[in-house]
């Protein structure tokens, strides 16, 4: 069995990689990953501005667009490595936008950059940071943008956030990511989770008759799905009619 991909040119021996996390801060915590099996390492950012959201209500939406696919095309000109390039899926047009930077000479693109909220201390009365772990539900966003870039873009595709168990890596295989980045996963179980999450990816393509890993990525993609509904707001009154077959209504 072949559970190996390819990622920004890069092989690696399985899809599971550690995502951005504080055991990125020193040496010995990332050979504590490298030593549990993860296939690769993500450091945490080197730049406040690589985390910016928009304030000034002056700044449109293309602004934005042209200044990120911009900065791309100069990175991607003067560096020699490859480029991932992480994106937030607050576009009005996120299929564009993912269009454009790949365009621009990204060899991967990241779904999506998970933004911490601000909580408000009503004490204090001031802006305080609130983290909050990622969990499952988290993955639907993921999933959905995968399976509709699945095949039309050059890049590679990588989900991270929403991936907290192993049905979840399944999950985003089948919709088209060529590699899983997990960080709130290992927060929570420890390092050694990878091999949960590789003895589970191995089972399932036992149980399917899938012996190399491309032949089960994108298979629940919008290129291939016969149900391209789900995908799409189409579904919207499907989804609610079945939830009401499985729930009752409160009194």
């Amino acid at each position: 069995m072949r559970t190996d991909t390819s990622y920004l040119g890069l092989w690696l021996p399985h899809p599971f990689v550690a995502g951005a996390s504080p055991f990125g801060y020193y040496v010995d915590t990332v050979k504590r990953l490298e030593d549990a099996g993860w296939a690769a390492v993500v450091l945490h950012s080197l730049f406040a501005d690589l985390y910016e959201v928009a304030t000034d209500l002056s700044v449109t939406g293309s602004a934005i667009e042209q200044r990120l696919c911009g900065l791309v095309t100069e990175l991607t000109r003067v560096l020699s490595i490859p480029v991932a390039v992480k994106l937030s899926p607050f576009f009005a047009a996120f299929g564009n936008i993912a269009h454009r930077v790949d365009e621009a000479g990204a060899e991967g693109i990241v779904l999506f950059n998970r933004f911490y909220q601000p909580d408000i201390d009503t004490t204090t009365l001031q802006a305080s940071p609130h983290v909050q772990l990622s969990t499952s539900d988290e993955l639907l966003l993921r999933l959905r943008w995968l399976a509709i870039l699945f095949g039309h873009l050059h890049a590679s595709l990588a989900a991270t956030g929403g991936v907290a168990l192993p049905n979840d890596g399944v999950k985003a295989i089948l919709a088209g990511a060529d590699a899983v980045q997990m960080t709130s996963a290992i927060l929570r179980n420890g390092p050694a989770y990878v091999t949960l999450m590789r003895r589970h990816l191995e089972d399932w393509m036992d149980a399917h008759d899938i012996a190399v890993l491309d032949d089960m990525r994108g298979l629940v993609s919008l290129q291939h799905t016969t149900n391209p509904a789900a995908f799409e707001r189409a579904n919207y009154i499907r989804s609610l009619q079945s939830w009401h077959r499985h729930q009752a209504l409160p009194h």
